[in-house]
């Protein structure tokens, strides 16, 4: 028998050798691959590399599912290949997701006073739902679920009749001194193709629920459990699985909708797509308990390498306390903990008289409460709790999983009918749903979006136009009381597709804001940008008095709230906006839209985020032998060049040239401005764009994506070589 080499879809290699197979990597979900591949998982993993992407922001040594298909399914444990510090982290992380935290501390997460009864006693349910050992003869241990197996001295280790090799950059099988196979050990993160793409962007409803999957994370036919609650029009991602970011953009359903997400525990399907959400634009708010919290830092501080403190201000994390009702977007949410392996809330929301539930992970089943009660795990409280489930809700989210850690599909079947026609199943297949059990699938896709039919607020005109007003970053500094000017100042106006918003070399007199739609630049019959949602157009020509210098068509149907020139300038009296406006617009002018599309790294940046650069750049041109900075001085500011050739020099000695879309920086962990270790000399007359390094460093702390990404960037991604 052969060796054959499979790269996996969604990133890493498969080697299937006489002795076993073995994976390089473990993006999420790539469970799915090699199931497809093999029809089994491999029980031995290589560990890369590279463990986290964050350009893409995922673990690429997410042994979670392998370890679970391995030992629950396969009885056996996995071994995991590894320098040393990598195999601490990897345990680490295995640990909190299949053991869950050693401290549970909940009376922080009840109001002051509560009767303590009413406080479950989460470490007692855990065990109780722990796995046993292999032999069965005790509770399982990490050590009893994966082994770590570190490199030798030699750089080998065996494999069954033959042995792994690694170098620096790559993994051999070997046998004797025969090379049998050789791989990469950098390994990327590939993105799944979105089984259709959306025509027209989508128009979320005032309640209701966008189904991004329902399937289980060990199904390679569907896709994983995770979902949007839409609530006054305002999407909460909850338990995003891995691409959901993807997903959306392949539904047309605008990033900017969607500024909440739900945390429910700690497991992989659960958790892999929160720091993908980081990636779009702004910080999220991230809603969980204190205590899933510290799991999931625990977690992915350790793949990310980031400190405490770096880590917590990539999002606005929101505390929850249970038994306390909370508002997102106007909704009233509830939370509780349910019966699961580790750390797990489900919560209910109510908005203008329908409601709304979700189980997350969790055991529904009377008997086991019972038994939990007879062994003193849980008191009569919490068996109360949990055997009354709030069916009442006008929709039912509930997860029929695998047993004994899920909810067996046949206790589902014994509620009453009403109660089934009310009940969308998630984390389950299609196949395990008995025929004539009255019960089904939470379906996937934005046309099969659940719209629970409600009346709007009366405020909900105005929540809508100030929801655009909170959106715009340029208004971000403006005082509280200036919202109720902005209501009398904007008017609306709606456009359809192929209209003119703005025409080429008329007077700039207005202001437009976009509520909702996309409209297109249009500059000699090309493209050259799109804005969509909370996009404003027309200020260039505005601030600067000059005819407008494109056509800006709508693409779909628009709402837009507009305001007149000397109402807009009336409405920003006495701040820096107009001051920033300028720049703004005169950088539009040299065209540091296409510049950014030069940076690899920023190529990426929304229009937002482009836009927030263009308001702290400043133009600088230098002629040939100009020194640009000195070695050893301190860093002020960080660079782009525009055009022209920069010389990078290390003690007079050239190490690099930079060209046109290079980006000349240092990041730090935290904001602080360093010392230059090279200087930078013309080579020829050039155009630097400079920005202030705590400016930009302000940039990032509204952008946590970007900080990501050029935290993990080394300087020959930073700078293009002439």
């Amino acid at each position: 028998m052969s060796v054959e080499v499979f790269n996996l879809a969604r990133g890493g290699t498969l080697i299937k050798t006489p002795s076993g197979s073995l994976q390089i990597g473990a993006p999420p979900e790539t469970i799915k691959d090699s199931l497809k591949i093999l029809g089994e998982v491999p029980d031995t993993f290589v560990v890369p590399n590279r463990m986290f992407s964050a350009d893409r922001g995922v673990s690429l040594a997410d042994f979670e599912f392998p370890f679970y298909y391995n030992f629950f399914l396969k009885k056996r444990s996995i071994k995991l290949v590894g320098m040393r510090h990598q195999i601490e982290t990897i345990l680490r992380v295995l640990r909190e997701a299949v053991l869950g935290p050693d401290n549970i501390q909940l009376v922080r997460e009840y109001p002051y006073g509560i009767n303590r009864d009413l406080i479950p006693n989460l470490r007692a349910e855990m065990d109780f739902l722990r796995p046993f050992s292999l032999s069965g003869k005790r509770k399982a241990e990490l050590n009893d679920m994966a082994t770590g197996i570190q490199w030798g001295p030699d750089g080998r280790v065996p494999f069954g009749e033959y042995a792994l090799e690694r170098s620096k950059e790559s993994l051999k099988v070997v046998d004797g001194t025969k090379i049998l196979a050789e791989v990469s050990l950098d390994i990327g993160y590939g993105t799944e193709p979105p089984d259709t793409v959306a025509s027209k962007p989508f128009e979320p409803p005032l309640f209701g629920v966008t189904v991004i999957g329902s399937g289980s994370g060990f199904d390679p036919e569907e896709k994983t459990s995770g979902y949007i609650l839409w609530v006054n029009r305002r999407g909460i991602l909850v338990d995003p699985p891995v691409d959901s970011t993807h997903w959306l953009k392949a539904m047309d359903i605008n990033p900017r909708l969607v500024d909440d997400c739900i945390l429910t525990h700690c497991h992989a399907d659960h958790d892999s797509g929160i720091l993908q959400k980081l990636l779009e634009e702004k910080k999220i708010n991230l809603y969980t308990t204190e205590t899933i919290m510290e799991s999931f830092v625990r977690k992915y501080q350790s793949l990310t390498g980031l400190n405490y403190k770096a880590f917590m201000n990539l999002f606005h994390f929101h505390p929850i306390t249970l038994q306390v009702p909370i508002r997102i977007n106007g909704g009233e949410f509830r939370f509780f903990y349910t019966l699961h392996s580790i750390p797990t809330i489900g919560f209910e929301v109510y908005f203008q008289g329908k409601s709304f539930v979700y189980s997350s992970d969790s055991l529904y089943d009377p008997e086991t409460f019972k038994k939990l009660f007879e062994r003193g795990d849980v008191n009569r409280y919490r068996m109360i709790e949990l055997t009354n489930f709030p069916w009442h809700h006008s929709i039912i989210f509930h997860e029929a999983g695998i047993p004994p850690i899920h909810t067996p599909i046949s206790n589902l079947v014994e509620l009453p009918e009403p109660v089934r026609k009310r009940i969308y199943l998630t984390h389950t297949s299609s196949k395990s749903i008995p025929a004539d059990s009255g019960l089904r699938k939470a379906p996937d896709g934005r046309i099969e979006s659940i719209i629970i039919p409600v009346s709007p607020p009366p405020s909900n005109e105005a929540l809508e136009f100030l929801d655009v007003l909170n959106h715009i970053d340029l208004f971000s500094g403006l005082p509280i009381e200036k919202a109720r000017e902005f209501l009398t100042l904007v008017k609306v106006e709606h456009f359809k597709p192929g209209d003119f918003i703005i025409r080429k070399d008329t007077v700039g007199d207005r202001f437009f804001m976009i509520v909702h739609g996309r409209a297109r630049v249009e500059r000699e019959g090309h493209t050259v940008k799109n804005y969509s949602n909370n996009d404003y157009i027309g200020e260039t020509s505005m601030i600067l008095n000059l005819p407008r210098n494109a056509d800006v068509i709508a693409e779909t149907d628009m709402k837009v709230l507009v305001m007149d020139k000397y109402d807009f300038l009336y409405f920003i009296r006495g701040s820096e906006i107009a001051r920033q406006m300028k720049i703004i617009a005169q950088n539009r002018e040299y065209d540091t839209w296409s510049l950014f599309d030069s940076v690899p790294l920023l190529k990426s940046l929304s229009p937002t985020q482009r836009t927030q650069l263009q308001g702290i750049m400043a133009r600088v041109r230098f002629k040939k032998g100009d020194i640009i900075v000195g070695q050893g001085t301190t860093r002020d500011n960080y660079f782009f060049v525009d055009s022209g050739i920069v010389s990078v020099e290390r003690y007079k000695k050239p190490i690099i040239r930079a060209a046109r879309g290079s980006f000349i920086a240092k990041i730090y962990a935290t904001p602080r401005r360093g010392v230059h270790r090279f200087s930078m000399v013309a080579e020829e007359e050039t155009v630097l764009y400079t920005v202030d390094v705590m400016e930009f460093y302000r940039f990032l702390e509204k952008n946590p994506g970007v900080f990501l990404t050029l935290r993990e960037a080394r300087i020959r991604h930073t700078i293009q070589s002439a």
